[in-house]
């Protein structure tokens, strides 16, 4: 027996027991056949111990998220975990809404959270509340209009402690929180400048936001350091590391350092300068602390300045300075900076900035990466962590905009690589040659403003892009150069070279849109055809599974076609340097709490998708219908592997087993419920297309998906290699399974013919049952850091696979990397190797035996079989295959590609 007693905010409270059993009552609640929190009853509750029900222990608050395409009345339900019976017959009923007020938890101020609310309609007085794990912390009342506005809610005197903490914002009568954002508030609320003589004092160097970036860099010097790769000097290191945490507000004194020296810096650092020496000693010790492998030198445009500007170089060992003749401002000084540039790439930074690590590496590796890029900009953030610019749009009249200023700087929205209308001066990187070939900056915007979005003009009028870098972090000083008075000083050039800008360039910006934030979340995209939302069960991990690593071949793919991919992992996760990874790529990765669910997602962003692409069937089935009932999205599904090929494959082998014949039987149906419903399916072989034609009869929208196999660099020749390698990942009973039939079955017997071939078995995820394998003829080696280990150092690859299905990305990195390959039938399927000609086939231990010793040892055999895997891998598996099979399939649901 139980009871719902309140639903608000995104959290559903109330209790749950079997009355005379102490212990705690596992929950789901579900909302329209669909499970939408999960949790325990056994929060102590003293008026159930008053109530007479058990010992009290049987509360329950369990976050969930009401998303639902109906409005009116909806029925919540709650049932046991494990029997799946009705908890409280009578069902708790709550008014879903279409929503009328929107919010966010802005940033936090003396104490405070600023949060912005704003109503489609007015809705009159509301109660909001401010929540913390799941907790009222502090409630008012509030006119909600049709107009935004900003409100302070007081954080408690108990959670200003310095560490972060989640918190939630709910209005009265609401099942869903309006909105959610981790801060962290600090008890001394004493601005910086006022207390930096204390940052000895343990607490108070990691008190600016800042600090985390430093750690960072000290950390990477360091470990530099330890393996002898380190290009500062351990005493320049204290010293930089010293000035950048005392700051630049007040100093008088400049210790002396030296930056790092290099003959041929690839990158040429300018800092333009006028006076205000502690601004650019600050910027340039922080170039110094943070760490980059790419080699740099730095120039400083030292526009006739009268301070300590004046002998930089006397203060800052191997800096170049170019000091102008004259007064030459701002535009003048920078072109003429840059004719003493030695680098393959210049790097415009601003005075009042202070860079982080990895910085210029991030701007560089996306300039090598494409070349069809010609210009890269940072992300821009302000002193207080907020962000301060997410690259630069220009609007149909010629407005410019920052992108997500005053943020959070971990938005999705905002993290992704892509194409922008401009960058801004303060931290960009340009291709030197592209520099002088447009021209550097225009003489016409003399002294100063709106050359760097003129020179991003120029840069696409050349043919190439100009791409926002968020993981290229620099903080902006903002205001510290020029002031902020756009009547005084050089600020006033602000309008008046605005006027130029816009007579310049009116044909290329006039139809970009008029400016508001609704359109800016759609126009802040440049170039982009279409928009596919991409739903998968987690991001992919590629150094840890096939899977992984033909999913993000699957979004380079889609990339390639000019699409913009949004990907949501159902688990809602951020990867860390897996979500980087897609990010750097241009891909817009949606996570918590920023997003609730995928259903969260499907309500806020589904109306802009124009199709959804969908892997494994068990995520599918959760929001297909959904889907389809809501929006006019085409619907790709990639089934992975036919999941009920591979347990029948189980279930038919040996001994035939009913029970898991009839769970293949049940999975099978949902399956190809799923590929009924879809768009189109897409499967890794021509086994599993024929399989799905047989039931569903619709085989024009069946698809054979491309593999994509990245080229690989040439490896030992065959004298050199020894053993033999298996590489899986072991959370894959597939795989668990191959490698029991390798060491029961296929080891022992050719170690009494040949002892002296060892097997390796790579992968992750191992279990502890293999330990018991290890042998002199076997060896456990584990996870592999680069599959460069797997696939060089031996001499053949395995891969006895007795059940599953698609296409094993194992067998192809193996015949990418020319390494010859021993498999079974199942193994080969949808590898276009064939027995005898590019590979060997063995489906019996004695075969394997055979098998192995044969090509171990003949040179001519090893040498013919990697040759013609390397010819089917181009023919097959090349990435302008891919490109054009993928197009193919967008196009085959009216999905298209102008590229």
């Amino acid at each position: 027996m139980g009871s719902i007693d309140a639903l608000e905010a995104g959290v559903i409270r109330g209790w749950a027991a079997v009355i005379g059993e102490s212990e705690p009552v596992p929950l789901q609640v579900v909302v329209d056949d669909r499970v939408v929190g999960a949790g325990t009853a056994n929060i102590h509750r003293p008026d159930l111990v008053g109530a007479g029900i058990n010992d009290g222990e049987h509360g329950f608050e369990i976050p969930v998220d009401i998303v639902t395409s109906r409005s009116g009345n909806v029925e919540v339900t709650l049932l046991h975990g494990e029997t799946s019976k009705p908890v409280d017959h009578q069902a708790f009923e709550v008014v879903v809404n279409e929503q009328a007020v929107f919010a966010e938890l802005l940033r936090v101020r003396d104490g405070h959270i600023v949060a912005r609310l704003q109503a489609t309609v007015s809705v009159g007085v509301r109660s909001v509340t401010l929540y913390h794990d799941d907790l009222p912390i502090f409630s008012r009342d509030l006119d909600c209009t049709a107009e935004a506005q900003e409100v302070l809610l007081p954080i408690p005197v108990s959670l200003q402690d310095g560490r972060p903490k989640l918190f939630k914002l709910g209005i009265h009568g609401e099942p869903n929180a309006l909105a959610m954002e981790w801060f962290t508030v600090h008890p001394v609320s004493t601005p910086w400048q006022f207390i930096r003589e204390s940052y000895r004092e343990p607490g108070f160097m990691s008190r600016p936001p800042q600090a985390g970036h430093r750690y960072e860099s000290m950390n990477y010097h360091l470990e530099a350091q330890a393996k002898a790769e380190s290009v500062l000097e351990i005493a320049d290191l204290a010293t930089v590391h010293k000035v950048i945490v005392e700051g630049h507000e007040g100093r008088r004194k400049f210790p002396s350092f030296n930056l790092p020296k290099f003959d041929a810096p690839r990158v040429s650092i300018i800092v333009p300068a006028y006076n205000k020496f502690e601004l650019t000693y600050h910027c340039i010790a922080s170039i110094a602390l943070a760490y980059n492998k790419v080699s740099y030198e730095v120039i400083l445009a030292d526009d006739c300045s009268t301070d300590e500007t004046r002998f930089a170089e006397q203060i800052v060992g191997n800096l170049v300075v170019s000091r102008n003749p004259e007064n030459l401002r701002f535009l003048r000084s920078c072109n003429r900076a840059a004719e003493e540039a030695k680098g393959e790439f210049i790097v415009f930074l601003n005075n009042d900035t202070e860079v982080t690590s990895y910085w210029l590496d991030e701007l560089v590796n996306k300039l090598d990466s494409d070349q069809s890029i010609g210009m890269t900009g940072s992300k821009l953030l302000n002193l207080d962590g907020t962000l301060q610019e997410a690259g630069g749009i220009v609007w149909g009249n010629g407005e410019p905009w920052n992108v997500g200023r005053n943020e959070n700087a971990y938005t999705p929205e905002y993290n992704y690589a892509r194409e922008v209308d401009y960058l801004t001066g303060a931290a960009m990187c340009i291709r030197s040659d592209l520099w002088e070939q447009v021209g550097r900056f225009s003489e016409e915007l003399v002294p100063c403003y709106y050359e760097d979005t003129d020179l991003a003009f120029k840069v696409r009028d050349a043919g190439l892009k100009t791409v926002y870098v968020p993981h290229s972090v620099v903080v902006h000083f903002e205001g510290q150069s020029h002031g902020r008075d756009v009547t005084k000083g050089l600020k006033r050039y602000q309008a008046v070279n605005e006027r130029t800008f816009r007579s310049k360039w009116f044909k290329e910006f006039r139809y970009n849109g008029q400016p508001s934030f609704e359109a800016l979340a759609q126009e802040k995209d440049r170039n982009v055809d279409q928009r596919i939302l991409v739903i998968d069960y987690a991001s992919p991990m590629p150094n840890k599974d096939a899977g992984s690593y033909a999913a993000v071949q699957e979004i380079k793919l889609m990339l390639e076609l000019g699409f913009k991919v949004t990907f949501v992992p159902e688990n809602m996760a951020h990867f860390g340097k897996y979500t980087v990874e897609l990010q750097r790529l241009g891909v817009e990765v949606l996570y918590a709490p920023f997003y609730t669910s995928v259903q969260n997602v499907l309500e806020r962003r589904l109306p802009e998708m124009d199709a959804v692409y969908i892997t494994r069937y068990e995520v599918a089935e959760k929001f297909i219908d959904q889907i389809k009932q809501t929006s006019s999205a085409k619907i790709i599904f990639n089934n992975a592997d036919l999941h009920f090929l591979r347990e029948m494959r189980g279930a038919l082998k040996g001994e035939r087993d009913e029970a898991k014949l009839q769970q293949a039987l049940e999975t099978r149906d949902k399956e190809l419920a799923v590929c009924r419903k879809a768009d189109a399916v897409l499967c890794y072989n021509a086994t599993e297309h024929a399989v799905i034609t047989s039931h569903i009869l619709e085989a024009e929208k069946l698809h054979i998906t491309p593999w994509v196999l990245e080229g690989k660099s040439e490896g030992p020749d065959f004298q050199k290699r020894e053993g033999i390698a298996f590489l899986g990942g072991y959370n894959h009973y597939p795989n668990v399974e191959a490698v029991e039939y390798l060491a029961r079955e296929v080891m022992p017997r050719l170690g009494k013919s040949r002892p002296d071939i060892c097997l390796y078995v790579y992968g992750s995820n191992m279990p502890e049952s293999f330990k018991e394998f290890e042998a002199e003829n076997i060896k456990m080696v584990g996870f592999a850091e680069h599959l460069d280990q797997v696939y060089m150092g031996h001499r053949v690859f395995v891969a006895p696979l007795l059940s599953g299905a698609g296409i094993k990305g194992k067998v192809l990195e193996s015949m990418a990397y020319g390494l010859p390959t021993i498999l079974t039938e199942v193994a080969s399927e949808g590898t276009g190797l064939t027995n005898a000609v590019s590979a060997l086939i063995a489906e019996t231990p004695d075969a394997w035996v055979e098998a192995i010793s044969k090509l171990y040892d003949d040179k001519m055999l090893w040498k013919r079989f990697s040759e013609n895997s390397k010819a089917i891998v181009q023919e097959q598996f090349s990435l302008e295959h891919g490109v054009s099979q993928f197009k193919n399939i967008f196009s085959s649901i009216g999905v298209y590609s102008v590229r």
